[in-house]
């Protein structure tokens, strides 16, 4: 009977929602089981989406309508460009925080979805022979049980068809959390913080092209150390993709 058929297909359809209950990842509310929305109705403007002007170099929202922000301005990067899905407001703070620190690793589909949905074309554009996340060192990876970048990347791999590497780049030195530290403390704290894995780089060498994922951009020292790394076994092109990022004013 149709109407059977139906009703077993709603059952298949929403069991899922009520045994493992999908969270909005903006306030951690529990949605509606079978919704096809990522986020509950008052969250859907809190996620501010980053949008022209931003700098064409990393990305960052501007006040004025300027080719680059005074950070990128002043320095040169071994990356070529790089873009960020979210502006780091008070609400992305806290869902990336709930992201990293408890657990709530469901949140890295909606970082990934959003990130195909506003960056697939610019993807696209730049052909990437891989995604590189960056790595989080060992120590932390245990503490925390994942890495936050890796997550994302991998879903973002599979929506893109491209290629993830996770053992090409390595995190050697376990350091002080980048949130703590000023500027210039944290290009300090990073300094020789990767390494090649030269066992996987046999295995990647027509890799020339890569983006590196991560979570947030704030000064670019942490997406800068991992290029500038990458530079050493001649990955020539490399930009970035980030959930999240500052303002550049």
């Amino acid at each position: 009977m149709k109407w059977r058929k139906e009703i077993l297909e709603n059952i298949f359809k929403y069991l899922p929602g009520f045994i493992y209950p999908e969270r909005c990842p903006i306030c951690g509310n529990v949605l509606r089981a079978g919704t096809e929305d990522s986020t509950c109705n008052g969250c859907k403007e809190k996620a501010e989406i980053v949008k022209s002007p931003f700098c064409m170099k990393c990305g960052k929202p501007l006040a004025d309508n300027v080719e680059f922000c005074t950070d990128c301005m002043k320095k040169e990067t071994s990356f070529i460009c790089g873009r960020a899905v979210f502006v780091y407001n008070k609400y992305m703070k806290k869902s990336i925080q709930e992201f990293k620190y408890h657990g709530r690793v469901e949140y890295a589909k909606f970082y990934a979805r959003k990130m195909f949905e506003v960056y697939g074309d610019w993807i696209k554009s730049i052909s990437p022979d891989a995604l590189i996340p960056v790595p989080v060192h060992i120590n932390r990876r245990l503490k925390r049980g994942y890495n936050q970048s890796g997550i994302i990347a991998d879903i973002l791999g599979k929506l893109t068809g491209i290629q993830v590497i996770h053992d090409l780049l390595v995190r050697n030195k376990d350091t002080v959390p980048q949130k703590e530290l000023s500027d210039s403390e944290r290009r300090d704290n990073l300094h020789n913080a990767f390494d090649i894995v030269r066992e996987s780089w046999e295995l990647y060498q027509d890799v020339k092209c890569v983006i590196i994922i991560d979570d947030i951009y704030t000064t670019g020292s942490t997406i800068e150390e991992c290029s500038y790394t990458l530079g050493y076994v001649h990955i020539e092109n490399i930009y970035f993709l980030c959930t999240c990022i500052g303002k550049g004013y």
